[in-house]
């Protein structure tokens, strides 16, 4: 019975996360390709080529790993939202120092700007 919910849990989170699933996949088969190429290339090539090849192919292998490591914290936060382990705020508004004044002038019906307070104050006279 646990396993039937475990596999349900892991489809639900595939389900909610396919995008990020592919991108992974897509990525690491990009990093090794790239890499196998990369290194047939620069085994072939001589002088200033050879050196513009290898700063291609790290910034390659750097891009390509910013994309799995984005992908793999879009699945994880997938994974928490779907999971239920949601960080809960442990400082409570309620505990804090209010402000009197503003609660007093926010509980009226109806705010007035000063032009009204004047013609009001006239008015009654």
């Amino acid at each position: 019975m646990f396993k039937v919910f475990k596999y349900l849990l892991y489809a639900s989170l595939y389900k909610k996360a396919k995008s990020s699933f592919i991108t992974l996949f897509v990525s690491l088969v990009a990093l090794l390709v790239s890499s196998f190429m990369m290194n047939d290339l620069i085994a072939i090539s001589t002088g200033i080529t050879l050196y513009s090849l290898v700063i291609a192919k790290w910034a390659l292998i750097l891009i390509l790993l910013g994309l799995i490591a984005w992908s793999v914290l879009k699945i994880i936060n997938r994974a928490i939202d779907l999971f239920g382990f949601k960080t809960t705020n442990t400082e409570d508004s309620t505990d804090a120092p209010k402000d009197i004044r503003k609660e007093k002038i926010l509980n009226k019906d109806k705010l007035f700007t000063k032009s009204e307070i004047i013609l009001q104050k006239y008015t009654k006279a």
